[in-house]
């Protein structure tokens, strides 16, 4: 896969958003889509970005080396940011410096993404909270090599704010990971059960009631009045 220059990425990234920036990025090998908004960001040595209609990427993120960024139409990044890979498992395989977002799924603000692996949001989908880390390579102290991964978050599911995600987890649909709860590979949240996940490591606590959440319009969730505040 082609990248684009890192020069004049860098360059056109630190742009205000507008039109002209969008068309700046489609000439230099990326696919913008139409009511794309995106803010100045810092993008060192990656790849193409695609992205769909509607999406927003809010300003101040950082990414570092990735093989490329795929959003689809309506997604979200909020701000501070940073999606980091380390290039060179990108020489043994196209699914490593991944960050694919599916439809409506949504980033809010100051979360770290190790995508060395590969990081997977189905649709309406959505890391919450602050200070989230996804890490999706770790290092294997018997054979003295590190390995890459997939971390997939579950369709309309949500993290909530410092969970620690590692490589190889998948969060279940239409579940919650509880603030501060702990994802691997090996633990039951793997087991494509529904419900509340709390815990380090994280475990299936209860089941879910049906909620609005998860058939939202939009990526802002409103705020609205509390009795008794």
């Amino acid at each position: 896969m082609k990248r684009p220059n890192k020069w004049l990425s860098l360059i056109v990234w630190l742009l205000p958003a507008s039109n002209a920036k969008n068309t700046l990025l489609r000439a230099i090998g990326n696919t913008v889509g139409q009511d794309v908004v995106l803010g100045p960001n810092l993008v060192l040595g990656c790849g193409p970005f695609h992205i769909g209609d509607r999406a927003v990427v809010s300003p101040f993120n950082i990414f570092r080396q990735m093989a490329s960024v795929e959003l689809e139409k309506d997604n979200f990044i909020g701000r501070l940011n940073q999606f980091t890979a380390a290039p060179s498992y990108q020489r043994f395989s196209d699914r490593a410096g991944v960050l694919s977002m599916a439809e409506q799924s949504a980033i809010t603000n100051r979360h770290y993404f190790d995508c060395s692996g590969r990081i997977d949001m189905e649709a309406y989908s959505a890391v919450g909270g602050t200070r989230s880390l996804l890490q999706s390579h770790e290092i294997d102290i018997v054979e003295d090599r590190t390995t890459i991964g997939t971390i997939t978050i579950g369709e309309r599911s949500l993290t909530a704010t410092a969970c620690l995600i590692l490589k190889n987890a998948h969060i279940p649909a239409f579940s919650l990971v509880a603030a501060g709860s702990v994802v691997t590979a090996s633990n039951k949240a793997t087991a494509g059960d529904a419900g509340i996940y709390a815990g380090a490591p994280a475990r299936w606590r209860r089941e879910l009631p049906e909620c609005k959440w998860w058939y939202r319009s939009s990526y802002m969730t409103p705020v609205r009045e509390v009795e008794g505040f």
